[in-house]
């Protein structure tokens, strides 16, 4: 038989009893599966798992509720009988390639019948030999050319909010609808323009809104950017000013306070280890491993020219690292955003999108290109910050700048209040403690 019964109910069992090995579900596609009930209740798992919910038989039983497939799968009794069946969730992986084999001797089976009919009929021979060279494709590397294309019918519109991140920036998000899913973006602009600023709140927006969140900082230890991190995050009852040796003063958070954002972030936001090598394989599996084990779906790294890859032209070298995350975000539906620094010798014109740093190529790629840039007139005793939308593949609207302003105490780029005094939601019982100014080494 081309199909077992007993490996897909004990993979699906496995995934109701034993969460940590969740992430394997993104490994499957419902088509492994031979059983149409099967394929509906892996559908309505892995919608389970991407709205980052704890897989359990009450939520597969509402998800198969809320489409009025309940009944067609068997009902209550047989999606609880899954978990009845499993001897060990250790052999998981021993039944996923039993059903991928089955898969495989299905699409083996169904281009033989094919080629065999073919044969009988009207076909040239240049037609057969297509045919032929479909089904030695697929014995020699284990992937139909089916699977190349998909019936365009079958793609469905994305609705609601769950097609995009928040970027927390209110005029952006009206401007690119938020940054949708399987995108990547660049952002550019000079040093201190405010770069590192609005890639926290990204990241911070995204976490408050039940995304996981991945940095990597090819410039600043992880130290350093988990305390710029956390000063952007914080709300002001948490912001103090303690006095330096020096005779000054400066704004920093209790340690309480570092500690409220910290267990906030547990489990919801990852830095890159500074002491593992930067190369471009070391990053990609990274991405791909963090996807598929711990459902993070937005990653920023900062910066591209950091990247190292075995290739001996930078230019060349630079495009195939943008390209292989174009790709990732693609396969995922992730969203990636890419930190570039501009040409260099720009002055004080505006930016365009061919001005960022690196292969001519590499703009091609980004659905998303936004740049920060400052307009400082010394005259007028001005420094105001702009992004400037360069490139917007999704709904088109770019060539768009806006001014935004900057909180030297909040360390916030913000355009409304709202934005300048959002709370992250990491103190959830509102802690407040009085804290005196301590003499303190700075």
């Amino acid at each position: 038989m081309n199909y077992s019964l007993e490996a897909e109910q004990n993979i699906l069992g496995s995934f109701l009893i034993n969460d940590s090995i969740g992430y394997k579900i993104r490994e499957l596609k419902e088509n492994d599966f031979y059983f149409e009930s099967h394929k509906i209740i892996l559908s309505c798992m892995k919608r389970i798992i991407d709205s980052n919910k704890p897989l359990d038989l009450l939520l597969l039983k509402n998800e198969l509720e809320k489409i009025d497939r309940l009944v067609d799968v068997g009902g209550v009794s047989y999606i609880t009988s899954l978990t009845t069946i499993v001897i060990t969730t250790s052999n998981i992986d021993h039944y996923i390639k039993i059903i991928k084999e089955k898969l495989l001797k299905r699409q083996i089976s169904e281009l033989a019948n094919e080629l065999i009919n073919n044969s009988n009929s009207d076909k040239s021979i240049d037609e057969l030999i297509v045919d032929i060279n479909d089904l030695k494709a697929l014995v020699t590397t284990s992937s139909s050319v089916n699977d190349n294309y998909i019936d365009a019918s079958k793609i469905k519109r994305e609705k609601g909010v769950h097609k995009s991140i928040d970027t927390g920036f209110n005029k952006l998000n009206n401007m690119l609808d938020g940054f949708r899913y399987g995108t990547l973006t660049i952002l550019t602009g000079k040093p201190a323009s405010g770069k590192s600023t609005i890639v926290n709140q990204f990241i911070a927006q995204a976490i408050t809104n039940g995304e996981k969140a991945f940095l990597y900082s090819g410039e600043l230890p992880s130290f350093m950017a988990m305390d710029w991190f956390r000063k952007t995050v914080a709300n002001d009852y948490h912001i103090k000013e303690y006095k330096s040796v020096y005779g000054g003063t400066y704004t920093d958070i209790p340690d309480y306070a570092s500690e409220l954002i910290s267990d906030w972030i547990k489990d919801k936001f990852f830095l890159y280890d500074e002491d593992a090598i930067s190369d471009e394989v070391n990053l990609l599996n990274t991405i791909e491993h963090l996807y598929l084990k711990k459902g993070v779906r937005f990653f920023v790294l900062d910066n591209l020219m950091t990247i190292k890859t075995g290739k001996a032209d930078k230019y060349e070298r630079q495009e195939q690292i943008v390209s292989n995350l174009k790709n990732l975000a693609k396969k995922y539906n992730l969203v990636i955003v890419l930190v570039a620094h501009p040409r260099k010798n720009m002055g004080d014109m505006k930016p365009t999108m061919y001005d960022v740093s690196g292969a001519s190529e590499i703009v091609n790629y980004a659905d998303y290109i936004l740049s920060t840039y400052r307009v400082i007139d010394e005259e007028e005793e001005t420094d105001d910050t702009y992004l400037l939308i360069l490139k917007n593949r999704i709904t088109g609207k770019q060539n768009i700048s806006f001014k935004m302003n900057f909180s030297e105490r909040r360390k916030r780029l913000y355009t409304t209040s709202e934005e300048l005094n959002r709370d992250y939601k990491y103190d959830v019982n509102k802690q407040y403690v009085q804290v005196e100014i301590p003499e303190d080494v700075f």
